[in-house]
């Protein structure tokens, strides 16, 4: 072998070098983007299922609600009507709890909650369907008895706390995924630099020798940016189309609820006996009360909260077109307060409740007045809770007062959920107009 051949030898072996790491960083650069591809693929997915988990359990628990609700109407009413509600209800709970159950069927620790929700569903149906059972024989009495004595209220509240456990699982669930999705980016972003500089060097040595070489490795390299920025795009946008998907969510269900009140309006005015159109006026005012918060309602998704002033500002507008041509006027005062979003349409109910018994009952006769709804953060026993006061100058409350209406009642049981107290009094005692102030001490919960 003559001796110029070592240097065109050891010429080939660099270039060689070169080029066998060249390609070596631009495999690592594509097995890291695939890799990329592939987590973030198993990470929506996973969202998903953690979301569709959420949404099962809230469809579940308002079917139980709607078999609530047709019970206690049917035990108050004693109309028929109300057992299709019932009975509606009552069929659905199951099959929602079976796919429920076949979502968390791979989480030993989920499957356990869905298995002790099917007993305690088991449990609540056949209470509903003894109290439904006894008015049918004409013991009306004796349900009430039970409803106000039994474990019902326990057996909901336990139904209720296992679904806040399973919904609360795969809140976790998703912050996991969240944080887990935010390392893994740290570190792609990381392995994507250091693949970047080793292509740099690889690319500044081959210069020299192959500058077409290096052209094609700058273009797979833009491609790779691409593909990974594309990418982070994507799952940057998942958050806003969650948001947005929520936000349509609640805009459609205050449509259907706009819907219902319509339909009562029609029912209403072909009903001839005068109680009947009294109720069914009254169940229209809820239901769109109810109807319009829940299109105003713009929760923030990571929070779980909305802003109280705007929020009441819509409702108490909204409660005003029923005292249009007398003279009232209906006032906010409140600090600058964010709500639950779990409870905000209880707040639209109570509300609407109180506000609406004193333009019909604190100014008879055509008397002007002023009705005033305040909100503030208090303390209750050391602990944070908000002060929800509804206050008229009007004649008062009577002295005989008894807390027998189906408003009473809501009022009620919405306060027993939400863990609040009520008290009434006379806003100005003594003076020819007592006036009337409702307070309503709500403490602050956890979040679920």
């Amino acid at each position: 072998m003559s001796p110029p051949a070592f240097p065109r030898l050891a010429a080939r072996l660099r270039s060689a070098t070169a080029t066998i790491s060249a390609i070596a960083v631009v495999a690592v650069a594509v097995v890291l983007a695939t890799w990329i591809n592939l987590q973030a693929r198993r990470t929506a997915d996973r969202v998903s299922h953690a979301i569709e988990i959420r949404e099962r359990a809230e469809r579940f628990l308002g079917r139980v609600s709607d078999a609530e609700t047709g019970q206690l109407g049917y035990l108050l009413t004693g109309r028929d009507a109300y057992l299709a509600t019932f009975a509606e209800g009552r069929a659905e709970a199951g099959p929602e709890l079976d796919a429920l159950a076949g979502l968390v069927d791979a989480d030993p620790v989920q499957k356990g909650r869905a298995l002790a929700l099917r007993e305690t569903t088991l449990r609540r149906l056949s209470e509903l369907d003894r109290s439904v059972d006894l008015v049918r024989k004409g013991r009306r009495d004796e349900a009430l008895a039970a409803l106000r004595e039994g474990p019902d209220i326990a057996t909901t509240d336990r139904l209720r706390g296992i679904v806040g456990d399973i919904q609360q699982a795969e809140n976790v669930q998703l912050h996991a995924l969240q944080r887990h999705e935010e390392r893994r980016r740290v570190w792609a972003s990381s392995g994507i630099v250091v693949a970047l500089a080793g292509l740099a060097f690889t690319a500044w040595q081959v210069l020299r020798r192959r500058q077409r070489r290096s052209t094609e490795l700058a273009l797979s390299n833009a491609e790779l940016e691409q593909i990974v920025g594309e990418r982070t795009r994507e799952l940057e946008g998942e958050r806003l189309r969650i948001e947005a998907l929520l936000r349509d969510v609640n805009h459609r269900v205050g449509n259907n609820l706009a819907m219902v009140s319509a339909l009562l309006n029609v029912q209403s005015r072909q009903a001839r006996e005068p109680a009947v159109k009294a109720a069914l006026a009254q169940a229209q005012s809820r239901i769109q009360a109810i109807a319009a918060g829940q299109r105003r309602l713009r929760l923030d998704i990571e929070t779980d909260a909305i802003e109280a002033r705007p929020y009441m500002e819509d409702l108490l507008a909204e409660i005003g077109k029923s005292a249009e041509g007398r003279p009232i006027s209906i006032a906010l005062d409140l600090d600058s307060i964010r709500l639950p979003g779990r409870d905000a349409v209880s707040y639209v109910v109570i509300v609407n409740e109180l506000v609406t018994n004193a333009i019909k009952h604190a100014f008879p006769d055509g008397m002007a007045g002023r009705i005033t709804v305040r909100l503030a953060r208090v303390e209750q026993d050391g602990e944070p809770a908000l002060s929800l006061a509804i206050e008229d100058d009007g004649i008062g409350m009577p002295a005989d007062v008894q807390n027998k209406g189906l408003g009473q009642t809501v009022i009620t049981s919405l306060l027993r959920s939400m863990g609040a107290t009520m008290t009434a009094r006379p806003l100005a005692p003594g003076s020819e107009r007592p006036g009337t102030c409702v307070t309503i001490v709500v403490p602050k919960r956890s979040q679920a």
